[in-house]
């Protein structure tokens, strides 16, 4: 199992900074995701792993040997793209086994791997089908054999989900996931998409305008995001704008709706006087007494009920507060509806589920 060290990686295109002084660690055998909006530069990185792209500064190690100048086919790397890229002249067996021709492999040993990466992919019955014979979600499991077969150090998935349709790209998160435990190879996987992020990765990098925004674990980056921009991206938050009244715990924000107060620590350095925000998300805000009176509760804030949407497994709520500020609650017992659109309502979180930010800038 290889890892990967990146070292102040930065590329431009003319004026422009696709990857701005990158560093990362990625552990052998892990499945670690570059997760971002379109144009953040995670594809950009992606292919510089590959040595598609050359950067302009910093280094590359697959282990501690520097391939920074090596060029693509001296990597040893399987790449996975998003439009699957099979030779449609070529059957299932000639795609999947042309990495091993162009490394001059004999023909037995090429007989036995395709058999094994084809099988690892549940493709085994499809090998003298052609590609436009087959489903997207097919297609997908061939590229994927194809990147397995050459037995490769690192595996780069560029977006390889976002061609299926949604039940299809559900299917094969669990398939990459397997293939993925079963041989313990190093996958890097690019994605916008966050439920893909979260659902499958050992560690997600989030990215940002060509720079790391955030590095850790799925849980860990969605329950305490590392800065506003982390919070609105991964998952759905509500921000409420304030200032912080006190930088020990329990913070205390002062709002338009009266104090929050956050037990959980900060990630930036805050001091008393900051304009921060207050992220809060929708499943952790729930519907309080609207009786009870004013004090007797810990963050609550006073709202009218704009709109509800049922989703079957869940119901979502938009309310807004006194100054026009929306706020959205996730409601998990679909059998009941907390209240109807213009209905009043006191909204109560946990400083526990308070999460206090800089304000962006």
């Amino acid at each position: 199992m290889v890892s990967l060290t990146l070292r102040g990686i930065t590329r431009k295109f003319g004026d422009v900074t696709a990857v701005d002084d990158v560093s990362l660690e990625i552990a052998g055998g892990e499945l670690f995701f570059l997760l971002g909006p379109s144009g953040c530069g995670k594809t950009t990185l992606l292919r510089l792993i590959a040595g598609f792209y050359a950067p302009d500064a910093g280094s590359i190690l697959f282990d501690d040997h520097d391939v920074t100048r090596t060029p693509p086919h001296r990597r040893n790397t399987g790449m996975v793209f998003q439009n699957y890229a099979l030779w449609p002249h070529m059957s299932v067996w000639e795609n999947v086994a042309y990495g091993l021709v162009l490394r001059k492999i004999p023909s037995s040993e090429q007989h036995d791997r395709v058999s094994e990466a084809l099988e690892m992919v549940r493709m085994d019955q499809y090998g003298e089908r052609s590609p436009n014979q087959l489903s997207g979600g097919q297609q997908q499991r061939v590229a994927l054999a194809r990147a397995l077969v050459i037995r490769p150090d690192v595996v780069l998935l560029d977006e390889p989900l976002s061609n299926l349709d949604a039940r299809l790209r559900l299917e094969m998160r669990d398939e990459i996931r397997r293939i993925h435990d079963e041989t313990g190879t190093t996958m890097i996987y690019v994605t916008h998409d966050q439920k893909e992020a979260l659902s499958m990765a050992d560690r997600v990098a989030v990215m940002d305008l060509g720079a790391v925004a955030q590095i850790g674990e799925p849980r860990s980056i969605y329950d305490r995001p590392a800065n506003a921009f982390v919070a609105d991206f991964i998952g759905e938050t509500n921000f409420v704008a304030g200032r912080l009244t006190r930088s020990e715990l329990p913070l205390a924000v002062e709002t338009a709706f009266g104090v929050l107060h956050s037990t959980v620590e900060p990630v930036e350095d805050l001091s008393p006087g900051d304009e921060v925000v207050c992220s809060v998300r929708p499943e952790d805000i729930r519907v309080s007494d609207p009786d009870a009176a004013a004090g007797e509760e810990e963050n609550v804030m006073d709202g009218v009920v704009r709109q509800t949407v049922y989703l079957g497994d869940h119901e979502q709520y938009t309310i807004r507060l006194g100054d026009g500020t929306p706020m959205k609650l996730v409601d998990h017992r679909s059998d009941r509806r907390l209240a109807g659109p213009g209905a009043p309502v006191r909204l109560k979180c946990d400083a526990s589920q308070v999460v206090v930010l800089g304000k962006p800038v």
